[in-house]
């Protein structure tokens, strides 16, 4: 995770997908690659979000499949498309035929020397500063806020530009409902000592009749061998006809004691000052303990204390093969 926000290579990045994907086919300037994951998440003492568990555990596992290609155009032109599905548990104690079924990215593009442009279902320009933050199991809604600066949303327009010290992103929602339409800019520099610097800005229409949100989004990384910290700040307002402010804080670190295990701890608090009151809408530290058997399968145990109140502290224990 750390390697890919320090990462500035933006336009390989729109069709990896999965570190781990596999080429399957390569022929005549054109590629296609199959990634996933299948992962085991059982969760102990209360769910992710606070909530008690009335029996003894609520399986959040998940599988995940991706498939991603690139055909060569010209020499300096080249056409890619990405699609990610997820699918949840139907567990045992369910009732209904219901299942746990999302979309998660879909869209085509074009890459080259000019950078990437690319059409569909896709993060948003400011998603790129949240993951400075993101590292850990329950960390990462720093870019939930509002759509122009959240992940996987439809009908995306994104460009990016990149190179071993920038990274430069914008994004553009033209909505399907009226004045629905948003936008938003990022950037990621990373200084020579490894220190890395993002500010990005989105803003977006909430409908016909409604008012605007708007976020900006700072953050700031650095990596020194086997350690990695790094923070993030946004502030802004869900509608700005009405008094809906939010601000929210998130602190990472990330150090592998070798190439099996690693230890994380992480930090996010958030806070809504709307016209019925000010509170926190989160609050927890967390510690999660990862050890990896190889590239493709690891374990880890995470433990998040929630601060606020009348909520539950969980305890995931998870099991992930990547391919």
């Amino acid at each position: 995770m750390k390697k890919a926000v320090l990462a500035s290579a933006v336009v390989a990045a729109f069709v990896s997908g999965s570190a781990l994907a596999a080429e399957v086919y390569n022929s005549d300037g054109t590629s296609l690659k199959i990634g996933g994951r299948a992962e085991f998440r059982g969760d102990f003492v209360g769910t992710s979000s606070g909530g008690e568990i009335d029996g003894t555990m609520a399986n959040n596992s998940r599988f995940r499949l991706n498939v991603g290609g690139e055909s060569e155009i010209t020499s300096d032109l080249s056409g890619f498309g990405f699609y990610e599905a997820e699918q949840g548990v139907v567990s045992s104690a369910d009732k209904t035929s219901e299942t746990d079924f999302k979309q998660r990215y879909m869209y085509a593009g074009l890459k080259g020397d000019f950078g990437a442009v690319s059409f569909g279902r896709q993060d948003t320009a400011a998603v790129q500063i949240s993951q400075m933050s993101d590292i850990s199991t329950y960390s990462g809604d720093q870019k939930a806020f509002i759509n122009a600066g959240n992940e996987q949303i439809n009908n995306t327009i994104a460009y990016a530009y990149g190179n071993d010290d920038l990274s430069l992103k914008a994004s553009y929602i033209a909505g399907e409902d009226k004045d629905t339409d948003g936008f938003g800019i990022s950037g990621i520099y990373t200084l020579p000592m490894g220190l890395g610097l993002g500010l990005g800005y989105s803003a977006n229409d909430n409908g016909e009749g409604e008012g605007a949100g708007n976020a900006i989004i700072a953050g700031v990384n650095y990596s020194m061998d086997a350690l990695y910290v790094g923070a993030t700040y946004t502030t802004g307002e869900l509608d700005d006809d009405v008094k809906s402010d939010f601000s929210g804080v998130e602190l990472a670190a990330q150090y592998s004691f070798n190439d099996q295990f690693s230890l994380i701890g992480a930090y996010q608090w958030q806070e809504l000052d709307t016209v019925i009151g000010k509170g926190d809408i989160s609050d927890f530290f967390e510690i999660t303990g990862t050890y990896k058997f190889n590239s493709d399968i690891r374990s880890y145990v995470a433990y998040k204390l929630n601060n606020l109140d009348d909520a539950e502290d969980s305890l995931r224990l998870g099991l992930r093969y990547d391919f």
